[in-house]
């Protein structure tokens, strides 16, 4: 009897992880700061970036994007006015979406009739420029 117990709860453990697994599988994709928008490099007043204070804490992102069934959804932790959102193929260099969105909370691109390769995704604002790579 404890050997049929132990097997239904092994059986209830892994068909539970792979549903959870399935369930959830959004990919995050990272967004940083685009290459330009201010050289770390490059000193800022007195201070080189080598005697700056050095941030230990935790930096809140202000904009979240996931990929899940080749839809990426953008959730904005801040108000902006306005944004532009570019998806660019890196392979080819063509923008495959475009759109400007005014006051957004947050929002879902489906690229589902897009190819499989390599993907960026851009967000620019008044304020900061954001990329993102990601593949399909």
């Amino acid at each position: 009897m404890k050997k049929v117990l132990f097997i239904l709860f092994l059986f209830l453990v892994f068909a539970g992880s792979a549903n959870a697994q399935f369930s959830f599988g959004n990919i995050e994709i990272t967004l940083t700061l685009k290459d330009g928008d201010r050289d770390p490099n490059e000193p800022v007043g007195d201070i080189s970036p080598e005697d700056a204070p050095q941030t230990r804490s935790v930096i809140s992102q202000l904009v979240y994007a996931s990929l899940h069934n080749k839809v990426v959804t953008v959730d904005f932790r801040a108000a902006f006015p306005a944004v532009t959102v570019n998806v660019i193929n890196d392979t080819t260099g063509e923008t495959v979406y475009s759109e400007l969105f005014i006051n957004p909370a947050s929002f879902s691109i489906d690229l589902s009739g897009k190819g499989t390769g390599d993907y960026m995704i851009e967000i620019t604002s008044d304020e900061i420029t954001l990329e993102g790579h990601f593949s399909l």
